[in-house]
Protein backbone atom coordinates (compact mmCIF):
# COMPACT_ATOMS: atom_id res chain seq x y z
CA UNK A 1 0.00 0.00 0.00
CA UNK A 2 1.06 3.55 -0.63
CA UNK A 3 1.41 6.18 1.91
CA UNK A 4 -1.89 7.86 1.26
CA UNK A 5 -3.68 4.76 1.34
CA UNK A 6 -6.94 4.90 3.95
CA UNK A 7 -7.43 2.81 6.97
CA UNK A 8 -9.79 2.67 8.65
CA UNK A 9 -9.92 0.72 12.11
CA UNK A 10 -13.66 -0.32 13.66
CA UNK A 11 -12.87 -0.48 17.73
CA UNK A 12 -11.70 1.84 20.27
CA UNK A 13 -10.72 -0.62 22.81
CA UNK A 14 -6.59 -1.02 23.77
CA UNK A 15 -6.23 -3.01 20.49
CA UNK A 16 -8.07 -1.04 17.99
CA UNK A 17 -6.23 2.38 19.53
CA UNK A 18 -2.53 0.00 19.43
CA UNK A 19 -3.23 -0.63 15.67
CA UNK A 20 -4.21 2.97 15.04
CA UNK A 21 -1.21 4.05 16.86
CA UNK A 22 1.34 1.86 14.99
CA UNK A 23 -0.63 2.40 11.14
CA UNK A 24 -0.46 6.26 11.79
CA UNK A 25 3.56 5.55 13.15
CA UNK A 26 4.32 4.36 9.97
CA UNK A 27 2.61 7.15 8.07
CA UNK A 28 -0.60 5.32 6.94
CA UNK A 29 -3.60 7.97 6.76
CA UNK A 30 -6.25 6.39 9.91
CA UNK A 31 -9.60 7.04 10.84
CA UNK A 32 -9.86 5.10 14.13
CA UNK A 33 -14.28 4.66 14.45
CA UNK A 34 -15.33 4.21 18.57
CA UNK A 35 -18.55 3.41 19.83
CA UNK A 36 -17.62 3.37 23.65
CA UNK A 37 -19.93 0.11 25.11
CA UNK A 38 -20.53 -1.12 28.90
CA UNK A 39 -18.25 -3.15 29.29
CA UNK A 40 -15.30 -3.75 26.53
CA UNK A 41 -12.79 -6.30 27.59
CA UNK A 42 -9.93 -3.16 28.48
CA UNK A 43 -12.26 -2.59 31.73
CA UNK A 44 -12.08 -6.01 32.51
CA UNK A 45 -8.52 -6.41 33.04
CA UNK A 46 -6.49 -5.67 35.88
CA UNK A 47 -3.15 -4.25 33.53
CA UNK A 48 -0.97 -7.93 34.15
CA UNK A 49 1.48 -8.12 31.56
CA UNK A 50 1.84 -12.51 32.14
CA UNK A 51 3.19 -14.17 29.44
CA UNK A 52 4.20 -16.85 31.45
CA UNK A 53 1.22 -17.22 33.96
CA UNK A 54 -1.48 -16.46 31.22
CA UNK A 55 0.46 -19.46 28.72
CA UNK A 56 -0.15 -21.74 31.51
CA UNK A 57 -3.56 -20.87 32.94
CA UNK A 58 -2.89 -18.59 35.96
CA UNK A 59 -4.60 -15.47 36.88
CA UNK A 60 -8.38 -16.16 36.09
CA UNK A 61 -7.56 -19.36 33.91
CA UNK A 62 -6.40 -21.30 37.20
CA UNK A 63 -9.65 -20.10 39.22
CA UNK A 64 -11.88 -20.63 35.85
CA UNK A 65 -10.22 -24.25 35.86
CA UNK A 66 -11.54 -24.81 39.01
CA UNK A 67 -15.10 -23.67 39.03
CA UNK A 68 -14.71 -26.34 35.98
CA UNK A 69 -14.00 -28.90 38.33
CA UNK A 70 -16.23 -28.08 41.05
CA UNK A 71 -18.91 -28.00 38.24
CA UNK A 72 -17.97 -31.53 36.70
CA UNK A 73 -17.12 -30.20 33.84
CA UNK A 74 -13.45 -31.26 33.81
CA UNK A 75 -12.81 -35.00 34.00
CA UNK A 76 -9.78 -34.77 36.48
CA UNK A 77 -7.74 -32.73 38.74
CA UNK A 78 -4.14 -31.23 37.04
CA UNK A 79 -4.48 -28.06 36.53
CA UNK A 80 -5.75 -25.94 33.44
CA UNK A 81 -4.08 -26.97 30.41
CA UNK A 82 -1.95 -24.81 28.98
CA UNK A 83 -1.34 -22.77 25.70
CA UNK A 84 1.00 -23.95 22.58
CA UNK A 85 3.75 -22.24 22.31
CA UNK A 86 2.94 -19.62 19.52
CA UNK A 87 0.80 -18.13 22.09
CA UNK A 88 3.73 -18.43 24.61
CA UNK A 89 6.06 -16.79 21.72
CA UNK A 90 3.43 -14.34 20.88
CA UNK A 91 3.16 -13.06 24.39
CA UNK A 92 6.81 -12.80 25.34
CA UNK A 93 7.74 -10.71 21.94
CA UNK A 94 4.86 -8.22 22.74
CA UNK A 95 5.92 -7.66 26.42
CA UNK A 96 9.28 -7.33 25.40
CA UNK A 97 8.38 -4.18 23.29
CA UNK A 98 7.09 -2.23 26.71
CA UNK A 99 9.83 -0.79 28.13
CA UNK A 100 9.93 0.91 24.85
CA UNK A 101 7.07 1.69 23.95
CA UNK A 102 6.17 3.71 27.28
CA UNK A 103 8.98 6.29 26.78
CA UNK A 104 7.06 6.40 23.11
CA UNK A 105 4.18 7.06 24.17
CA UNK A 106 4.87 9.44 26.76
CA UNK A 107 6.74 11.27 24.55
CA UNK A 108 4.36 11.25 21.59
CA UNK A 109 0.69 11.28 23.68
CA UNK A 110 1.72 12.46 27.02
CA UNK A 111 0.77 10.00 29.59
CA UNK A 112 2.54 7.47 31.45
CA UNK A 113 1.33 3.95 30.98
CA UNK A 114 2.47 3.24 34.81
CA UNK A 115 4.74 0.37 33.89
CA UNK A 116 6.01 -1.64 36.21
CA UNK A 117 8.27 -4.62 37.12
CA UNK A 118 6.95 -6.62 39.73
CA UNK A 119 6.81 -10.39 38.75
CA UNK A 120 3.96 -12.99 39.10
CA UNK A 121 3.76 -15.21 42.04
CA UNK A 122 1.55 -18.10 42.76
CA UNK A 123 0.80 -18.81 46.17
CA UNK A 124 0.28 -22.41 47.03
CA UNK A 125 -2.05 -23.70 49.68
CA UNK A 126 -1.73 -27.26 49.64
CA UNK A 127 -0.24 -30.67 47.95
CA UNK A 128 -2.47 -30.12 44.74
CA UNK A 129 -1.16 -26.45 44.14
CA UNK A 130 2.37 -27.98 44.64
CA UNK A 131 1.53 -30.74 42.50
CA UNK A 132 0.46 -28.07 39.62
CA UNK A 133 3.36 -26.13 40.45
CA UNK A 134 6.53 -28.05 40.40
CA UNK A 135 6.56 -29.23 36.75
CA UNK A 136 6.03 -25.86 36.01
CA UNK A 137 9.07 -25.01 37.29
CA UNK A 138 11.22 -27.70 36.90
CA UNK A 139 10.13 -27.70 32.99
CA UNK A 140 9.58 -23.97 31.87
CA UNK A 141 9.21 -23.37 28.42
CA UNK A 142 11.59 -20.58 28.56
CA UNK A 143 14.04 -22.13 30.81
CA UNK A 144 14.22 -21.64 34.74
CA UNK A 145 16.03 -18.55 34.72
CA UNK A 146 12.50 -17.33 34.50
CA UNK A 147 10.85 -18.73 37.22
CA UNK A 148 11.91 -19.46 41.25
CA UNK A 149 10.90 -21.96 44.05
CA UNK A 150 10.01 -19.54 47.09
CA UNK A 151 9.88 -20.80 50.57
CA UNK A 152 7.43 -20.16 52.93
CA UNK A 153 10.08 -18.42 54.67
CA UNK A 154 11.05 -15.92 51.49
CA UNK A 155 7.98 -15.54 50.86
CA UNK A 156 7.30 -13.99 54.39
CA UNK A 157 10.17 -11.59 53.77
CA UNK A 158 9.34 -10.51 50.24
CA UNK A 159 5.67 -10.12 50.53
CA UNK A 160 4.93 -10.26 54.10
CA UNK A 161 0.72 -9.17 53.74
CA UNK A 162 0.56 -12.66 52.79
CA UNK A 163 -1.08 -15.85 54.77
CA UNK A 164 1.54 -17.43 57.01
CA UNK A 165 -0.47 -20.36 55.85
CA UNK A 166 0.91 -20.42 52.40
CA UNK A 167 3.01 -23.70 51.57
CA UNK A 168 5.36 -21.34 49.25
CA UNK A 169 5.22 -19.90 45.46
CA UNK A 170 6.10 -19.93 42.15
CA UNK A 171 7.62 -16.64 41.06
CA UNK A 172 7.40 -16.25 37.36
CA UNK A 173 9.84 -13.44 36.69
CA UNK A 174 9.00 -10.85 33.88
CA UNK A 175 5.03 -11.25 34.14
CA UNK A 176 4.82 -7.06 35.51
CA UNK A 177 2.01 -4.62 35.02
CA UNK A 178 0.46 -1.37 34.01
CA UNK A 179 -2.58 0.97 34.32
CA UNK A 180 -4.78 -0.65 31.86
CA UNK A 181 -6.74 2.70 31.28
CA UNK A 182 -3.76 4.21 30.69
CA UNK A 183 -2.20 2.34 28.03
CA UNK A 184 -5.56 2.72 26.12
CA UNK A 185 -5.39 6.47 26.15
CA UNK A 186 -2.32 6.52 25.59
CA UNK A 187 -2.00 5.00 22.31
CA UNK A 188 -5.47 6.96 21.30
CA UNK A 189 -3.74 10.28 22.31
CA UNK A 190 -0.42 9.59 20.57
CA UNK A 191 -2.20 7.87 17.32
CA UNK A 192 -4.16 11.30 16.81
CA UNK A 193 -0.60 13.03 17.59
CA UNK A 194 0.64 11.41 14.69
CA UNK A 195 -2.38 12.42 12.35
CA UNK A 196 -4.78 9.84 13.29
CA UNK A 197 -8.43 10.61 12.49
CA UNK A 198 -10.90 9.80 15.98
CA UNK A 199 -14.84 9.82 15.43
CA UNK A 200 -16.02 9.29 19.04
CA UNK A 201 -19.63 7.90 19.69
CA UNK A 202 -19.88 6.65 16.31
CA UNK A 203 -21.80 3.68 15.08
CA UNK A 204 -20.47 1.46 12.48
CA UNK A 205 -24.04 0.73 10.05
CA UNK A 206 -22.18 -1.22 7.36
CA UNK A 207 -19.05 -2.23 5.86
CA UNK A 208 -19.48 -2.00 2.23
CA UNK A 209 -17.87 -5.13 0.25
CA UNK A 210 -17.81 -5.04 -3.97
CA UNK A 211 -15.93 -7.61 -6.20
CA UNK A 212 -14.67 -9.92 -2.98
CA UNK A 213 -12.38 -6.06 -1.91
CA UNK A 214 -13.74 -3.63 1.36
CA UNK A 215 -14.10 -0.14 -0.24
CA UNK A 216 -15.92 1.77 2.10
CA UNK A 217 -17.29 1.85 5.73
CA UNK A 218 -20.37 3.35 6.46
CA UNK A 219 -21.59 5.22 9.88
CA UNK A 220 -25.07 6.82 10.53
CA UNK A 221 -23.45 10.19 9.45
CA UNK A 222 -21.10 9.20 6.45
CA UNK A 223 -19.27 6.99 4.38
CA UNK A 224 -16.15 6.49 4.51
CA UNK A 225 -13.98 4.99 1.42
CA UNK A 226 -11.03 2.89 2.54
CA UNK A 227 -8.40 0.69 1.50
CA UNK A 228 -8.67 -1.43 3.99
CA UNK A 229 -10.48 -1.62 7.33
CA UNK A 230 -10.02 -3.65 10.61
CA UNK A 231 -12.01 -5.15 12.80
CA UNK A 232 -10.92 -4.16 16.32
CA UNK A 233 -14.16 -4.51 18.00
CA UNK A 234 -13.52 -7.06 20.88
CA UNK A 235 -16.93 -8.86 22.20
CA UNK A 236 -18.43 -7.11 19.39
CA UNK A 237 -16.23 -8.45 16.71
CA UNK A 238 -19.13 -10.87 15.42
CA UNK A 239 -21.42 -7.96 14.23
CA UNK A 240 -18.77 -6.43 12.70
CA UNK A 241 -17.79 -9.49 10.87
CA UNK A 242 -21.20 -10.17 9.79
CA UNK A 243 -21.63 -6.74 7.88
CA UNK A 244 -18.60 -7.88 5.44
CA UNK A 245 -20.52 -11.56 5.08
CA UNK A 246 -17.82 -13.15 8.06
CA UNK A 247 -18.56 -15.31 10.35
CA UNK A 248 -15.99 -14.27 13.65
CA UNK A 249 -16.27 -17.12 16.13
CA UNK A 250 -16.39 -14.79 19.25
CA UNK A 251 -18.17 -14.57 22.30
CA UNK A 252 -18.44 -11.97 25.43
CA UNK A 253 -16.97 -13.63 28.68
CA UNK A 254 -17.74 -11.48 31.53
CA UNK A 255 -15.15 -11.07 34.53
CA UNK A 256 -16.19 -9.19 37.68
CA UNK A 257 -13.39 -7.26 39.67
CA UNK A 258 -13.73 -5.59 43.09
CA UNK A 259 -11.21 -2.95 43.91
CA UNK A 260 -10.16 -2.21 47.38
CA UNK A 261 -9.93 1.63 49.18
CA UNK A 262 -6.53 3.57 48.53
CA UNK A 263 -4.25 1.67 50.62
CA UNK A 264 -0.01 2.12 51.32
CA UNK A 265 1.91 -0.37 49.31
CA UNK A 266 1.68 -3.76 50.83
CA UNK A 267 2.36 -5.73 47.60
CA UNK A 268 5.69 -5.86 45.92
CA UNK A 269 4.37 -8.44 43.27
CA UNK A 270 1.02 -9.47 41.89
CA UNK A 271 -0.30 -12.57 43.59
CA UNK A 272 -2.33 -15.27 41.72
CA UNK A 273 -4.36 -17.93 43.54
CA UNK A 274 -6.70 -20.83 42.68
CA UNK A 275 -9.16 -18.34 44.41
CA UNK A 276 -8.25 -14.73 42.76
CA UNK A 277 -5.72 -12.75 41.76
CA UNK A 278 -4.59 -9.61 43.36
CA UNK A 279 -2.39 -6.82 41.80
CA UNK A 280 -1.77 -3.29 43.83
CA UNK A 281 -1.84 -0.37 41.39
CA UNK A 282 0.55 2.65 41.82
CA UNK A 283 -2.27 4.66 42.92
CA UNK A 284 -2.92 1.95 46.32
CA UNK A 285 -5.71 0.43 44.80
CA UNK A 286 -5.89 -3.70 45.12
CA UNK A 287 -7.35 -4.97 41.69
CA UNK A 288 -8.85 -8.30 42.89
CA UNK A 289 -10.01 -10.73 39.73
CA UNK A 290 -11.74 -12.16 38.16
CA UNK A 291 -14.79 -14.89 37.21
CA UNK A 292 -14.52 -15.99 33.67
CA UNK A 293 -18.48 -16.13 32.95
CA UNK A 294 -20.46 -17.07 29.33
CA UNK A 295 -23.45 -14.68 30.35
CA UNK A 296 -23.90 -13.06 26.78
CA UNK A 297 -23.47 -9.21 26.93
CA UNK A 298 -24.54 -8.57 30.33
CA UNK A 299 -22.28 -6.76 32.32
CA UNK A 300 -23.74 -6.97 35.93
CA UNK A 301 -21.88 -8.01 38.81
CA UNK A 302 -23.68 -10.62 41.27
CA UNK A 303 -23.17 -10.98 45.18
CA UNK A 304 -22.09 -14.94 44.83
CA UNK A 305 -19.05 -13.82 42.56
CA UNK A 306 -17.86 -10.59 44.72
CA UNK A 307 -18.72 -12.97 47.88
CA UNK A 308 -15.84 -15.51 46.31
CA UNK A 309 -13.36 -12.91 45.18
CA UNK A 310 -13.14 -11.06 48.30
CA UNK A 311 -13.48 -14.29 50.42
CA UNK A 312 -10.17 -15.58 48.21
CA UNK A 313 -8.17 -12.19 48.78
CA UNK A 314 -8.88 -12.64 52.72
CA UNK A 315 -7.23 -16.13 52.28
CA UNK A 316 -4.07 -14.21 50.54
CA UNK A 317 -3.66 -11.58 52.72
CA UNK A 318 -5.87 -11.83 55.77
CA UNK A 319 -5.72 -8.13 56.72
CA UNK A 320 -8.05 -7.42 54.02
CA UNK A 321 -11.15 -8.56 55.87
CA UNK A 322 -10.30 -4.79 57.79
CA UNK A 323 -10.45 -3.06 54.27
CA UNK A 324 -13.07 -1.43 52.56
CA UNK A 325 -14.32 -2.62 49.08
CA UNK A 326 -14.54 1.06 47.14
CA UNK A 327 -16.02 -0.14 43.77
CA UNK A 328 -16.80 -3.40 41.94
CA UNK A 329 -17.54 -3.84 38.04
CA UNK A 330 -17.86 -6.44 35.41
CA UNK A 331 -16.54 -6.46 31.89
CA UNK A 332 -16.44 -8.55 28.41
CA UNK A 333 -13.65 -10.08 27.21
CA UNK A 334 -13.74 -11.54 23.62
CA UNK A 335 -13.04 -15.43 24.05
CA UNK A 336 -12.68 -17.60 21.04
CA UNK A 337 -12.96 -21.34 20.84
CA UNK A 338 -8.87 -22.12 21.65
CA UNK A 339 -8.63 -18.76 23.31
CA UNK A 340 -6.28 -17.76 20.77
CA UNK A 341 -6.58 -14.29 19.51
CA UNK A 342 -7.50 -13.80 15.62
CA UNK A 343 -5.46 -11.85 13.50
CA UNK A 344 -5.02 -10.85 9.95
CA UNK A 345 -6.41 -11.24 6.83
CA UNK A 346 -9.73 -13.34 5.52
CA UNK A 347 -9.12 -15.02 2.21
CA UNK A 348 -11.82 -13.73 -0.27
CA UNK A 349 -12.61 -10.48 1.21
CA UNK A 350 -9.63 -8.71 0.40
CA UNK A 351 -8.76 -5.22 2.42
CA UNK A 352 -10.70 -6.97 5.56
CA UNK A 353 -8.16 -7.39 8.68
CA UNK A 354 -9.18 -8.94 12.26
CA UNK A 355 -7.47 -7.77 15.55
CA UNK A 356 -9.71 -9.33 17.38
CA UNK A 357 -9.98 -12.37 20.05
CA UNK A 358 -7.87 -11.34 22.72
CA UNK A 359 -9.73 -12.78 25.82
CA UNK A 360 -8.28 -11.94 28.70
CA UNK A 361 -4.88 -10.91 26.84
CA UNK A 362 -5.72 -7.75 25.01
CA UNK A 363 -3.51 -5.52 27.08
CA UNK A 364 -0.45 -7.84 27.47
CA UNK A 365 -1.02 -8.52 23.07
CA UNK A 366 -1.44 -5.43 22.33
CA UNK A 367 1.84 -3.99 21.10
CA UNK A 368 2.69 -6.96 18.49
CA UNK A 369 -0.95 -6.77 17.49
CA UNK A 370 -0.57 -3.42 16.53
CA UNK A 371 3.23 -3.76 14.82
CA UNK A 372 1.52 -6.66 12.56
CA UNK A 373 -1.17 -4.75 11.67
CA UNK A 374 0.68 -2.22 10.52
CA UNK A 375 3.01 -4.21 8.75
CA UNK A 376 0.42 -5.83 7.36
CA UNK A 377 -1.53 -2.67 6.34
CA UNK A 378 2.04 -1.08 5.16
CA UNK A 379 2.79 -4.46 2.90
CA UNK A 380 6.12 -4.87 5.21
CA UNK A 381 7.68 -8.09 6.06
CA UNK A 382 5.82 -9.59 9.02
CA UNK A 383 7.82 -9.46 12.46
CA UNK A 384 6.13 -12.74 13.57
CA UNK A 385 3.97 -15.64 11.72
CA UNK A 386 0.61 -14.98 11.97
CA UNK A 387 -0.94 -18.22 10.96
CA UNK A 388 -1.45 -19.74 14.44
CA UNK A 389 -3.41 -16.31 14.44
CA UNK A 390 -5.64 -16.42 11.46
CA UNK A 391 -9.11 -16.58 11.16
CA UNK A 392 -8.79 -19.48 8.39
CA UNK A 393 -7.64 -22.31 11.70
CA UNK A 394 -11.65 -22.41 12.18
CA UNK A 395 -12.35 -23.73 8.67
CA UNK A 396 -15.71 -22.13 6.89
CA UNK A 397 -15.22 -18.14 7.69
CA UNK A 398 -18.80 -17.39 5.70
CA UNK A 399 -20.93 -15.99 8.25
CA UNK A 400 -22.99 -18.74 10.22
CA UNK A 401 -23.60 -17.82 13.81
CA UNK A 402 -20.21 -17.73 16.31
CA UNK A 403 -19.34 -21.10 18.15
CA UNK A 404 -18.95 -21.50 21.42
CA UNK A 405 -15.82 -21.06 23.18
CA UNK A 406 -15.03 -24.18 23.28
CA UNK A 407 -12.06 -25.31 25.86
CA UNK A 408 -12.29 -25.43 29.48
CA UNK A 409 -9.38 -24.67 31.54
Amino acid sequence: MTRASEIVVVGGGVIGCAVAYYAAKRGLRVTLIDQPRRGRATSASAGGLWPLGESIGLGCGVIFYKAQLEQGKVAEAGGPSQLPRAFLDFALQSKALFPTLAGELRETGGLDIELERTSLLFVMYDEADEAFARPLWQNCPCGRSLTEWVTPEELGRTEPAVTRAARGALRFNGDDQLNPYRLADAFRASARTLGAKLLPHTEVRNICVAKGRVIAVETAAQRIPCDAMVNAAGAWAPEIGRMAGIDIPVLPVRGQIVATETLPEVLSACISTTDCYLAQKRHGEIIIGSTTEETGFDVGVTPRALKALTAGAIRAIPFLEQVNVKRAWAGLRPGTPDELPILGSVEGVAGYYNACGHFRTGILNAPLTGVLLSELLSGAPLSFPLEPFLLSRFGAHRDTGASRVGRAR
